[in-house]
């Protein structure tokens, strides 16, 4: 079959994204063709069409806005599918034959960074697992959420292994997952990704785990640092499932991997050891029945007012700590707050306030944030001096810590406010983004559009004064631009350096090089506007980028006290108390209370009891009663406290 020019830049596209749906863009449309077509048409409900590709030939086609695409690339990766987006990297006025066109990005479930595209209270995981082909005791897996910049990363040992990667998994309930060929022999791993988490596997070749490789991946990622600095000598499996994720990452997304940069290296005994049916159980996040979080641990405790602490919560929900310093460092945070009403109550109402800051830098580092986005970001900034003013009269180790070294970023909002106008459009190719004052070259253009018809009244009359002629008058149209017009019976006192243009019935009109001059800063001034305000945007943008560092940190600081506030605001409304937490065996709880039951019951009275447990006489309790009496509720509230 010959294929049309077009239709062969087309293939050799496809050809390298054979497992992807190719958004082909063509002026204002992403355009599918072919099966893709036919696939995309029948998901996302498109008429499909036709477009001659050859000779008697024509291929099967849809497509869809390139500015509403995030809808229907949304419907595309809820179905399981990845997205190619292939894009003009020429101007179509200016290209010499077939517009040049390459896959910038490959949307996959684990590699979404579109707010619109992510719940602001979960993280979106991307899994990345190595098993041990030749001992299948040890293996390495890692858990990155691209949105937010963060790495979790382990090695594990273990007998059982496939449990254990199952507990690590449902931990972290990744929404796309990357192993090698060695989890086709744990097919209760499989199965429990593809099943019960409804999480997509690929499973790649054994190119992408090899440990030389995958260690120059991580080294060059991280470039300051050595495996040594990063704790990652003695767990290779670990490093080839962190490189493979980053080769993944260079393969799928292509820039902007700097953002991903938060790595933190923990050990598989570092957290409270829940398998799956105890989570699911015990309903920390979401109800059994119906998976909503109203019924759920998570309901009661997340009154956070940030998307970052929103996110945070879950995670401490999700993975409870077991080392009993670092538990009772974040217990005196929380009873601080707790006893410091007015205070919490303040930091409450200026935490209201604060955007998404790690969402946030991700647009800003891979370059899709707007000028909408970048106030946001210095709005922000706007409360921190007041947020970090709040927290100095206390005393416990993690709000004073807090205190100490969140960072104002000061210089970041100075820097947006005295670029950026208050009140942008959310597109940064169309100018009316830049502040006067910022850039003198755009300030004249601004000038000349503003008031080019008071420079042009102004040359009329100069030109009337210079050659006598009183009734000599300055024109324009789309044809010939701008003109002098002069009627006939004046026409022996135009001037040598006058350039006829045109003849009329009546008289001539004429150019001269001031006025051509003139014509052209006018005409293109909105045009240079455009390109100076993007250039001008673009400098503040990559500005804000190089400080990620610091953006990032005082992003974690600030999820950190919504946490604390939300939990601290929950037991002063529900009259909780401090737990001392020791290292004994003994669980002591008098006058408990299930924390969701409670507040379920709406109002009516919930039975106190006590529990006492420990490793001598106390080893067990019998809990005996009829249906409904709340023997389940009673074992799950101590679970719960506990």
């Amino acid at each position: 079959m010959a294929l049309s020019p077009m239709m062969q830049q087309y293939w050799s596209i496809k050809e390298q994204h054979k497992d992807q749906i190719v958004f082909y863009r063509l002026g204002d449309f992403y355009e599918m063709f072919f099966e893709d077509a036919i696939l995309a048409s029948r998901e996302l409900d498109l008429t499909l069409t036709g477009r001659d590709c050859g000779e008697k030939e024509r291929a099967p086609m849809c497509g869809v806005p390139h500015h509403s695409c995030e809808a229907y690339i949304q419907r595309l990766i809820e179905k399981g599918y990845k997205v190619a987006i292939c894009e003009q990297m020429e101007d179509p006025a200016t290209a010499k034959g077939v517009v040049k066109r390459e896959v910038v990005r490959v949307i996959t479930p684990g590699t979404i960074m579109e707010s619109n595209m992510l719940d602001e209270g979960k993280n979106n995981f991307l899994c990345s697992v190595y098993i041990n082909p030749k001992d299948n005791k040890k293996a390495g897996i890692a858990f990155s959420d691209i949105s937010t910049g963060e790495i979790h990363l382990t090695q594990l040992n273990e007998k059982n292994l496939a449990q254990k990667l199952i507990n690590e998994v449902g931990r972290f309930v990744p929404r796309e997952t990357i192993a090698n060929k060695a989890i086709e022999k744990m097919p209760q791993l499989s199965q429990f990704i593809t099943e019960r988490i409804h999480c997509m596997l690929d499973v790649l070749g054994q190119d992408t785990f090899d440990f030389e490789i995958c260690a120059q991946s991580v080294l060059d990622h991280f470039s300051q640092n050595s495996l040594e600095e990063m704790s990652l000598t003695d767990k290779p499996e670990a490093v080839i499932a962190l490189g493979a994720f980053i080769a993944y990452l260079h393969q799928t997304q292509k820039s902007g991997l700097e953002r991903v940069l938060t790595l933190n290296l923990y050990q598989d005994n570092q957290f409270m050891n829940l398998d799956p049916s105890t989570r699911r159980n015990l309903e920390l996040c979401e109800t059994m029945r119906t998976r909503d979080k109203k019924g759920s641990l998570l309901w009661v405790l997340d009154k956070t007012k940030t998307a970052m602490g929103k996110r945070l919560m879950r995670k401490y929900i999700d993975q409870p700590l077991i080392n009993v310093a670092a538990i009772s460092k974040r217990l005196s945070a929380v009873g601080e707050l707790v006893n410091d009403s007015i205070g919490r109550v303040e930091l409450v109402e200026q935490l209201d306030h604060i955007y998404d800051l790690e969402r946030l830098m991700t647009k800003v580092v891979y370059g899709n944030a707007n000028a909408r986005d970048l106030r946001a970001l210095a709005d922000t900034c706007r409360y921190l001096p007041n947020i970090k003013t709040h927290l100095e009269e206390y005393t416990s180790h993690n709000l004073s810590e807090i205190y100490q070294k969140m960072d104002p970023l000061c210089d970041i909002e100075d820097l947006i406010d005295q670029t950026i106008v208050d009140d942008p459009p959310i597109s940064v190719k169309e100018g009316g983004i830049i502040r006067k004052g910022v850039d003198a070259q755009i300030d004249e253009l601004r000038d000349i559009i503003e008031h080019s018809k008071d420079y042009l009244t102004q040359m009329e009359a100069r030109e009337r004064e210079q050659t006598g002629i009183k009734n000599l008058k300055i024109g324009y149209n789309r044809v010939f631009g701008y003109y002098i017009e002069v009627t006939r019976s004046n026409l022996s006192q135009v001037p040598a350096h006058y350039i006829r243009k045109q003849t009329l019935t009546g008289g001539e009109r004429y150019i001269t090089e001031e006025l051509k001059d003139l014509e052209q800063k006018i005409l293109t001034a909105n045009e240079k506007i455009v390109v100076l305000e993007f250039d001008c945007f673009d400098n503040v943008r990559k500005t804000i980028a190089k400080n990620l560092h610091r953006i990032q940190a005082t992003a974690n600081y600030i999820a950190t006290l919504d946490v604390y506030c939300s939990l601290a605001q929950v037991a002063a409304k529900n009259n909780y108390c401090m737990p001392v937490v020791d290292m004994t065996d003994t669980i002591q709880i008098e006058q408990g209370r299930h924390p969701v039951v409670e507040l379920m019951l709406n109002g009516a009275p919930f039975v106190e009891n006590d529990t006492l447990l420990d490793c001598k006489e106390n080893c067990i309790s019998i809990i005996t009663g009829p249906n409904m009496a709340g023997k389940s509720t009673y074992m799950r509230q101590t679970a719960i406290i506990t």
